[in-house]
């Protein structure tokens, strides 16, 4: 039959996707189960995520005092840096007109949680990690890096009589181990007002774009590595482009026949085109897959007595 026929194309043109399967949905109205009737232009969305990873620097009050008593250059100054590190597609079909792209409720920067801390409020909290004063005195910001130095070396050496045994008589054990992760917990705590602190987290931003059939490349976002995701119409961005390359099977499985308008009782169904979907940035692609997409595929009428659909 002429649906054999066309499978067989389908298999050969699809190639290593040729698992994939090209459904095909009727064009027109369509009586769905419970007798709802609706009027059906399928097409394809293409849902993209990406996957950003967000890097987190908050300098330390004495940052710049570091290389003077540790020998080593802190961060001056509180930075984000983000950077996309992975990228998906998929598609999904609606029976509605691809008039425009979509934008999904999450298709915008991830915000930060209200109770997740901003630099500002960080360096306010490393602010209040000032050493030990045993008196009323003020002190300037250097005095003060100073002491914190000379509390962090006194710890250091501390450590290192108890890990050496200096004091195995009275702390050994449990009480041992015990002694010396509070020590390493105080001295962090004290470096991070030279250092700073450092936090990495990665979170997923979603959008949905409907592709047109009259071109080939859609701008996903912008994104930019000291601010993330941007809109589309924050030219301050690099954009993230989607590119379909359709491959042409919708079209060699059902060639265009100018009788097939004639066919009385005729359906029309949509098929559907395989489609090479990359997601790039900059000169780098972050996702490579193929999907069927209405969009760039073909219409073809069946005859009401072909009984293979």
């Amino acid at each position: 039959m002429r649906w054999a026929a066309c499978a067989a194309l389908l298999l050969a043109g699809a190639g290593s996707v040729s698992a994939q399967n090209l459904r095909l949905q009727p064009v027109g109205e369509v009586v769905r189960t419970g007798g709802e009737r609706i009027y059906s232009i399928p097409s394809t969305t293409l849902v993209v995520e990406l996957t950003v990873q967000k890097e987190t620097v908050v300098t330390g009050p004495y940052a710049r005092f570091a290389q003077k008593y540790f020998g080593v250059i802190a961060p001056l100054a509180d930075k984000e840096n983000y950077t996309i590190v992975a990228a998906a597609v998929r598609a999904e079909d609606t029976g509605r007109p691809a008039l425009r792209r979509e934008t999904a409720a999450d298709d915008r920067p991830a915000p930060a949680p209200a109770d997740r801390p901003r630099p500002q409020e960080e360096r306010g909290a490393l602010s209040r990690l000032q050493p030990d004063r045993m008196s009323m005195e003020s002190q300037s910001l250097e005095s003060a890096a100073q002491k914190a130095a000379e509390a962090i070396f006194y710890m250091r050496s501390r450590r290192a009589e108890l890990v050496l045994g200096d004091y195995a008589e009275t702390v050994y054990g449990a009480g041992l181990q015990t002694a010396v992760e509070r020590i390493d917990r105080m001295e962090r705590e004290y470096l991070e007002l030279f250092f700073g602190t450092q936090r990495t987290e990665t979170y997923r931003v979603t959008f949905r774009v409907v592709p047109d059939a009259a071109t080939t490349t859609s701008v996903v976002c912008r994104f930019r590595p000291d601010a993330g995701v941007l809109p589309n119409d924050d030219l301050s961005g690099e954009p993230v482009l989607l590119e379909c390359r359709p491959q042409g099977v919708a079209a060699r499985a059902y060639p265009t026949d100018p009788k097939a308008g004639k066919i009385k009782g005729g359906r029309e169904y949509a098929v559907p085109d395989l489609t090479d979907c990359r997601v790039s940035y900059g000169r780098e692609v972050l996702c490579n897959v193929v999907e069927p997409i209405y969009q760039y595929g073909v219409k073809t009428v069946v005859a009401p007595e072909d009984k293979s659909f």
